[in-house]
């Protein structure tokens, strides 16, 4: 009986937790929702000026595999970039700060408030199932992942904080990781990240004269542990991913005007497609922020863009240190102070891509940083 008894409280505990990590996109987006504005669903102007022509723009359709990129996504990848924006500004606090004063609660909001806005701003298109299932996903695990951090580090790690931190080895070589692992998303997918090999690395550490030792085998037995939970979850995440979706579009192609062919020539992994001549040029080159960073550069050489991914709207992020002007071609979706550093600002603007030839210049003029094109 006592065995039955036991049985029966353990998969009562399973169900509540299963029923508690369900409810957590539910709760997140209710929050997100509740604490956002409906977004403007006006036609953008500039969408409709210098279009392509019809019977050209069919063509490169139909012969270019992979052209036409899904025009939701632009927005629905905005929340998977919240979370990178949110590694990177964690990386940079705790380089400076207790690990325990940072906003993991704002955090938590902020990217259930984001795939809000980004779920109105996306409600014209066709409801994309495998972009809202994989938010849905990461948002649960970025949700849980900063309470257990803030439980600890507010507890456990605030104690040894103040007796053994900031100069302690393992404090620095965990800064140095998180700079490491924010660099890192820019252009690869967060399970891809070498935790087992980070974790190794900070067993390896020895406290030197002067060091905390409770400090460190603090440090080293929590995140030891966590890095080996990420590395198991990672590798699981992986392989499912490899047994059930096609691999990840790594490409973007791109229809542009001017000197394209001499503006790309000197970009890594790009090349030219089709040529039109008068009616421009299609090329290929690698997305995420590869392609965000040559953006400017070709904008310099008199490219102007035509379609990127075969869409005419995409969605740009800037930071500033004030709210900005909205240039024409452009409107914005949403601004916010960044959580963890409130004299900066994030503004996110759907943009015209045939306007980004005068809306970023007009945000560089500012005092704007351009942060990140989604290309979908």
């Amino acid at each position: 009986m006592f065995l039955l008894r036991l049985l029966k409280r353990l998969v009562k505990a399973v169900v509540l937790v299963v029923v508690l990590i369900l409810l957590i996109p539910v709760i997140g987006l209710a929050y997100g929702f509740l604490t956002t504005d409906a977004v403007d669903s006006e036609p953008l102007p500039g969408t409709a000026e210098g279009a392509p022509p019809a019977a050209l723009a069919e063509q490169v359709r139909a012969e270019i595999a992979g052209y036409q990129r899904p025009e939701e996504s632009t927005f629905l990848t905005y929340p998977e970039w919240a979370i990178v924006y949110a590694a990177r500004e964690y990386a940079g606090f705790v380089d400076r700060g207790n690990p325990g004063d940072f906003p993991y609660w704002a955090y938590i909001g902020r990217f259930w408030q984001d795939y809000a806005t980004v779920i109105r701003a996306s409600d014209e298109y066709p409801f994309n199932f495998a972009n809202h299932q994989m938010l849905a996903v990461i948002g649960t695990s970025h949700t849980i992942e900063h309470v257990l951090q803030w439980a600890y580090e507010n507890t456990v790690g605030r104690i040894t904080y103040m007796t053994g931190g900031p100069s302690n080895p393992a404090d620095r070589y965990l800064a140095r990781t998180a700079g490491e692992y924010a660099a890192f998303l820019d252009q690869v997918p967060w399970y891809e990240f070498p935790y087992a090999e980070k974790r190794a690395g900070l067993m390896a550490l020895a406290a030197g004269p002067g060091d905390d030792p409770v400090r460190m085998a603090e440090r080293k037995f929590a995140f030891g542990l966590a890095y080996s939970v990420k590395q198991t979850y990672a590798d699981l995440i992986e392989a499912g991913l490899s047994a059930t979706s096609d691999p990840a579009q790594l490409d973007i192609h791109v229809w542009a005007k001017g000197p394209v062919a001499e503006a790309i020539a000197g970009e890594p992994d790009t090349r030219l497609e089709k040529d039109f001549g008068d009616d421009g040029a299609v090329f290929v080159t690698r997305r995420y922020q590869v392609f965000t960073d040559m953006i400017p550069r070709l904008l310099g050489k008199g490219v102007r863009f035509v379609e990127i991914g075969g869409n005419d709207e995409i969605l740009v992020s800037v930071l500033s240190g004030d709210a900005l002007a909205t240039p024409e071609g452009a409107r914005q979706l949403f601004a916010y102070q960044l959580p963890a550093e409130p004299s900066a600002r994030r503004t996110g603007l759907v943009v015209a891509v045939r306007k980004l030839d005068t809306v970023l210049p007009a945000l560089a003029a500012s005092g704007a940083r351009l942060e990140h094109v989604y290309d979908y």
